[in-house]
């Protein structure tokens, strides 16, 4: 997600928004504090024992809608819920909060899995229903998928912290930080949405972690009726349900990590692996598109790399036209490139007319559209004559729950270090991912949560972590990573490009998956799709 004067740092794709991460050995601990194992003692009784009413999904707290289900994928219904779960689970008796579920009923119905599409931001209610439209045959007719909007998100209290034109301005605002007063700029404006955040959301901003959302998925597992806990998590959702697994490891049933996140290591050594991932996924696109008649770049694949960066660096300083009253500039531009890199069959010829508007026409509505799409605006016609706001929290939940979990380093010489190292793994859009001194998180109005000590899940049992070898958003090595960290880790590679593979890597992944959630049957470690 761009910070004010750094264009992209982690960003997030429709149900996948996620930071990046240094891989660390398996066996280094992180140095935050402990925190103790929960239990369903200690006031949580009343939350464990409560009945889901699982009703039509026109439920009017349901406002945004929920999309209809091809009902020939032998999907029953879908349906709708609320759960109840504290505000702060330290004070269980207190304040409560409601999160929203969605699940579709299987024909044959072997139980649930619970999945989250990742972020942090990610709406699991929105995603069910595209979910089983693009998952196996198997699964959906064999188990009910459950999404939930998490603590923060969507339906379920949601962060709220500045208007739409002020997030607008937020996430489109070009600073010129290569000077004192532009990062100034930047951090004034990082300032007020933290000190937004804080107004709007009020009690609920200091427990949006990680933590809290991984206690509530233990209770949503209690309220659905299982034993143990089958659930699939994409991108961000590879970091809660390690999370789970950690806290909860005797409840872990059949679990699915895809796009895997190390939650082990610091935001600073995120960005450097990040920075590389995308570095990669942009010259395979430009080495592609070179081969193409109706490539708008051209020479050798360094040379298109810095037409590409031409395009950027020339919309913050003459933004583009979109035939909007909103102009492409260089965040924008930026977030329209990089976008696209999370899905190569859906997401490159976008890129490809992107940049052919931009290069040849000056003409940056393409690009546009991708950034509207990825941040969740309802204009999603770069034509529309109107502008109708942001249809989701998802940005200002992500900012949230990430400045929750974590702080970027103070250090100067630890930022320099990590600057140095992004420089050398993406010398091209390296300085797009650099520290400028830019902190969003800096005048956050709650303390950051401590982390676990450990992410090794011990006594969860064997646990399926999916890399894809290209993948942009989460580098094939935090994969490796997490596998090897986790106590029980299966390793299935994907060799191909995109973030994620269950859903657009073919019948290899999806029958693995598959066949080890419905039928427990675990892939061989290594598996190599």
């Amino acid at each position: 997600m761009p910070q004010p004067g750094r264009s992209i740092v982690a960003i997030s794709a429709v149900g996948a928004l996620v930071g990046g991460a240094v891989v660390m050995a398996a066996c280094t601990k992180t140095p935050w504090a402990q925190t103790a194992t929960p239990s369903t003692s200690a006031g949580l009784e009343a939350y464990y024992s409560q009945k889901l009413d699982w009703h039509a999904c026109d439920d009017p707290k349901f406002s945004t809608g929920v999309p209809e289900i091809d009902e020939t994928l032998g999907l029953e219904k879908l349906e709708c819920a609320w759960l109840t779960v504290p505000l702060d689970y330290a004070q269980p008796s207190g304040e409560t909060i409601e999160l929203a579920l969605a699940r579709s009923v299987a024909a044959s119905s072997k139980g649930s899995v619970v999945i989250n599409p990742g972020g942090p931001g990610g709406s699991g209610v929105e995603m069910v229903p595209s979910l089983v439209k693009r998952a196996g045959p198997d699964l959906v007719r064999s188990l009910d998928v459950v999404g939930f909007d998490p603590r923060g998100v969507g339906r379920s209290a949601p962060v709220d912290c500045v208007t739409d034109d002020e997030l607008d301005a937020y996430l489109s605002t070009d600073y010129d930080t290569s000077t004192a007063k532009g990062v100034a700029q930047a951090q004034a404006a990082a300032d007020a949405f933290a000190a937004g955040c804080g107004e709007h959301t009020g009690a609920l901003l200091g427990h949006v972690d990680t933590i809290s959302a991984a206690r509530d998925i233990d209770i949503l597992r209690e309220a659905l009726g299982d034993d143990t806990l089958t659930y699939l998590g994409f991108s961000y959702g590879t970091q809660l349900g390690a999370t789970y697994a950690s806290l909860f490891p005797d409840k872990v049933g059949r679990m699915v990590l895809d796009g895997a996140v190390d939650p082990t290591v610091t935001p600073g050594e995120k960005s450097v692996v990040q920075a590389g991932g995308f570095e990669s996924a942009l010259r395979a696109y430009v080495t592609d598109c070179l081969t193409l008649a109706e490539c708008p770049l051209s020479g050798s694949v360094d040379e298109a790399m810095a037409q590409v960066v031409a395009v950027v660096d020339g919309a913050e300083a003459s933004p583009l036209p979109t035939g909007t009253p909103r102009p492409l500039t260089g965040e924008l531009a930026m977030t329209g490139i990089i976008a696209p890199l999370y899905d190569k069959e859906d997401g490159w010829g976008f890129l490809t007319m992107g940049l052919t508007g931009a290069i040849k026409h000056n003409d940056g509505s393409v690009l546009l559209l991708v950034a509207d799409l990825l941040y969740n605006d309802r204009c999603h016609d770069p034509l529309c004559s109107e502008d109708k706001g942001f249809f989701s929290n998802s940005t200002e939940a992500h900012v949230a729950i990430r400045c929750a979990d974590a702080r970027d380093e103070a250090d100067p010489a630890t930022v320099a270090a990590l600057n140095e190292q992004i420089m050398q793994v993406a010398p091209t859009l390296g300085k797009y991912f650099v520290d400028v001194g830019v902190d969003s998180c800096a005048a956050w109005p709650t303390p950051v949560v401590p982390r676990l000590d450990s992410y090794a899940g011990i006594g969860a049992g064997p646990i399926v972590v999916i890399g894809t070898t290209n993948d942009p958003a989460t580098p094939y090595e935090w994969a490796v990573a997490l596998s090897e960290y986790l106590d029980e880790g299966v390793l299935v590679t994907y060799k191909g490009e995109g973030h994620t593979a269950y859903l657009s890597a073919g019948e290899c992944v999806q029958s693995a998956v598959d066949d080890f959630l419905v039928n427990g049957k675990l892939p061989s470690n290594g598996l190599t799709c």
